[in-house]
């Protein structure tokens, strides 16, 4: 007998009959049912459902009670036995909550079309049954939409809920439940709580409303439960050696994990601006075994050696003068400003000089200067005058290492420095070992004002201002290599010569748009990460997939803490190669204000080039810094991260090192 012939022949014959005796009177139908599949139960007219012996269908995948007067299903209709169910209808009925979903582990294809539900039941319903992966509504698919509003919802549980938890209610609970006998003081305590979770959530445009949902207060009533069945750990007072907490050691035991090294100040000019001193960027050398990191910031480029956790080299700008003012001799103003001028971005290249590789550093200044460094000869090789420029970041074209392409206010530029490529090479052939400090090469020569091969300039459209926050270039193929552009209005990306926009889907609502930094998360799946200074998400959009429309098409979000200073994060692949089916794990490491970070770890599996199910982990990790006299904590600028260490500096003239167990 098939496995559909049971339901065609109830459909006919006794289906009226059959729910009165399953639902009503509860009484088991005959062993034929036991090979059900696929149960249509629509246009019943059925009102309520108290249980349903899903026990008596053991195979039953598909439940179809669609085109009924629906008003509730017990949440516990599916509690005393397991359910199988894949697909289920529901649609044209009268439902306002979702929250009988609670039992179904295998769901995966749901259609709410028609209902009573608000909008906080519907993604809401992805948390309470995380194997879902269609939802119909209204005869369109809205689980990208749906997901993208969970995890802003869990991103909120993640930072704000438990922060709150752990600072204003925690030490109450803990000392009323050993102290309250008949529980009432506790019970409002945590009513309380309850209350003030409502209030966060509300005050997102997404979240409206929230204390309506019954799903919403089911969810925010386990998180209490949670919360208060598993006690954080107690953090002790810890010495300058040890800069993490606890919580921090325990999560990293589970691999990678790093720890602490060392705190560098390495960047200021005296005492007088020891912590004052903001070190803007930093980034590891590329491809090399030393594990060398150049930092900028004030009027210094310093080069650290991770594996000694020291100063290798630096190299300084006496006065970073102002493009708009004159060289040359000047009277001196006793009420002149101090120079505010300071090193603001870098980036390294590798290129091949000779059969054998050449790191070459590229350092940008607010005063429209570009330097050019190599460490290996510790030679200041090209020094190049952009005027009436503020260089806020630059990168090497990924096709071409001639070309260097920098942002300026609310310009991209691109500069062909051939010439200065020659000139070191020059150099090297005449000398056989590189000098013990930096040095210039003939430094009147190598001032140049050379122009640009291309420039383009971007605005709004209005009278606002836009200045370029980042660049990136993401290769897609041999000769189609876009450059993403970050602005302070928004994403933009050159291909073909012709800058566009990439809008954000609808469903996100963004205060403002200022790009922070744009990284590759994998080069495969061509998947990008950006974070956007007042957004509460980092946003994992699939490039390929996003040029088609111009829209981000987004494929996970993670937490971004709340700044108010912007911040530039970093990004690691940490896949397993023992893994049997093709994942894509990653780090994404992103500072916060106030001496924090936030670790996410993420995993998703890939299966013909589309992603899956993305899971992630995060947590914030509270930093216990070198204290100084009337210095707040510190700011995080930047993030860089490798196989091997973390990087994290700031805006008080900290570099912290953290090494990967």
């Amino acid at each position: 007998m098939s496995s559909t012939s049971p339901t065609k022949r109830l459909r006919k014959h006794s289906q009226n009959e059959f729910i009165s005796l399953m639902i009503s009177s509860k009484r088991l139908p005959s062993s034929s049912y036991s090979q059900i599949t696929d149960l249509n139960l629509s246009n019943l007219q059925l009102i309520k459902i108290d249980s349903f012996p899903f026990e008596a269908l053991p195979k039953l995948a598909s439940l179809d009670l669609s085109y009924n007067q629906l008003i509730s299903i017990n949440s516990d209709w599916s509690k005393s036995h397991e359910n199988f169910v894949e697909k289920l209808n529901i649609s044209h009925n009268k439902l306002e909550t979702l929250i009988f979903l609670k039992d179904f582990k295998h769901i995966q294809h749901i259609n709410i079309t028609e209902n009573l539900l608000g909008n906080n039941e519907k993604f809401l319903c992805l948390h309470l049954c995380p194997t879902i992966e269609h939802v119909i509504d209204s005869n369109y698919d809205t689980i990208e939409d749906n997901q993208l509003k969970l995890d802003q919802w869990l991103q909120i549980i993640e930072t704000k809920i438990d922060r709150l938890w752990s600072m204003s209610y925690y030490d109450k609970y803990k000392q009323e439940s050993s102290n309250d006998k008949n529980g009432h003081i506790v019970k409002k305590l945590l009513d309380d709580f309850h209350h003030a979770m409502i209030k966060i959530f509300e005050k997102q445009s997404n979240f409206s409303q929230i204390h309506l949902s019954p799903l919403a207060n089911y969810l925010i009533g386990n998180k209490i439960n949670e919360l208060c069945f598993s006690l954080p750990k107690v953090q002790t007072r810890k010495t300058l050696k040890t800069h993490l907490t606890s919580e921090f050691n325990d999560l990293m035991n589970t691999k990678p994990n790093f720890e602490p090294i060392k705190f560098l100040r390495c960047h200021h000019t005296s005492d007088n601006d020891l912590t004052s001193i903001s070190v803007r960027m930093s980034a590891f050398e590329p491809n090399a075994s030393n594990h060398l990191l150049a930092t900028c910031g004030g009027q210094k480029i310093c080069f650290i050696d991770c594996d000694t956790s020291e100063v290798t080299h630096l190299y300084e700008v006496s006065s970073l003068r102002s493009t708009t003012m004159p060289i040359g001799r000047k009277i001196k103003d006793k009420n002149e400003r101090p120079n505010t001028e300071y090193f603001s971005c870098l980036c390294w290249i590798e290129i091949q000089y000779e059969k054998e590789p050449l790191n070459v550093l590229a350092v940008g200044a607010t005063n429209g200067h570009i330097y050019l460094l190599s460490h290996k000869w510790k030679i200041m090789f090209g020094h190049i005058e952009l005027p009436n420029s503020s260089i806020a970041c630059l990168t090497w074209h990924a096709g071409d290492p001639s070309t260097l392409v920098i942002g300026s206010y609310h310009s991209v530029r691109f500069l062909n420095i051939q010439s200065y490529i020659d000139r070191l090479g020059s150099f090297i052939r005449k000398k056989t070992s590189a000098a013990a400090q930096f040095d210039y090469i003939d430094s009147t020569a190598f001032v140049n004002k050379i122009s640009s091969t291309q420039v383009y300039n971007f605005d709004n459209g209005d009278d606002s201002i836009m200045h370029i926050t980042d660049l990136f270039f993401c290769p897609l193929s041999k000769h189609n290599i876009p450059l993403l552009v970050g602005t302070s209005s928004g994403l933009f990306v050159i291909q073909n010569q012709t800058p566009m926009r990439l809008t954000f889907p609808k469903s996100m609502c963004t205060i403002g748009e200022y790009i922070e930094s744009i990284r590759l998360i994998d080069s495969q799946s061509h998947l990008i990460a950006i974070n956007i200074l007042g957004f509460d998400q980092i946003c994992c959009f699939d490039l390929e997939q996003t040029l088609s429309n111009q829209q981000l098409h987004i494929v996970l979000t993670l937490p971004n803490p709340y700044r108010q200073i912007a911040t530039k994060i970093a990004v690691c692949l940490t896949n397993n190669e023992n893994d049997q089916i093709p994942t894509m794990s990653f780090e994404c490491i992103i500072g916060s204000d106030h001496g924090s970070f936030y670790c996410h770890q993420s995993r998703m599996n890939q299966m013909n080039r589309k992603i899956k199910k993305p899971l992630f982990d995060t947590k914030r990790y509270e930093i216990v810094w070198p204290q100084v006299k009337n210095v707040t904590p510190p700011s995080i600028l930047s993030a860089s991260l490798n196989d091997n260490y973390l990087c994290l500096t700031t805006n008080n003239n900290l570099i912290c090192i953290y090494k990967r167990k």
